[in-house]
């Protein structure tokens, strides 16, 4: 079960970059796009998981980087998913 913030940010960046990823690799229209908004979400991935061992370290973890983090992994889902309709509207014309 995702209970907390940091579970949620890991799960949504994992599926997301996977979904882009698989998107760049199969839709040569939007390459680039997607696979800048796979690398930034499995970057985000990869940072949530050593802030979640480093919180572990410590005694009480100030998390002020989430201020950052969460709106950065909301606009690259959002451009990634732009990007994939885009790609979809565009095979059809």
């Amino acid at each position: 079960m995702l209970y907390y913030a940091e579970e949620w940010i890991i799960g949504i960046s994992l599926v997301g970059g996977i979904l882009f990823g698989l998107a760049a690799a199969l839709s040569p229209v939007r390459r680039l796009h997607l696979a800048v908004s796979a690398a930034v979400l499995f970057l985000v991935l990869g940072y949530e998981i050593r802030m979640d061992r480093w919180e572990k370290t410590v005694r009480a973890p100030i998390r002020l980087d989430m201020f950052v983090e969460i709106p950065l992994m909301i606009l690259f889902l959002m451009f990634g998913t732009w990007q994939l309709f885009v790609c979809s509207k565009r095979k059809k014309v």
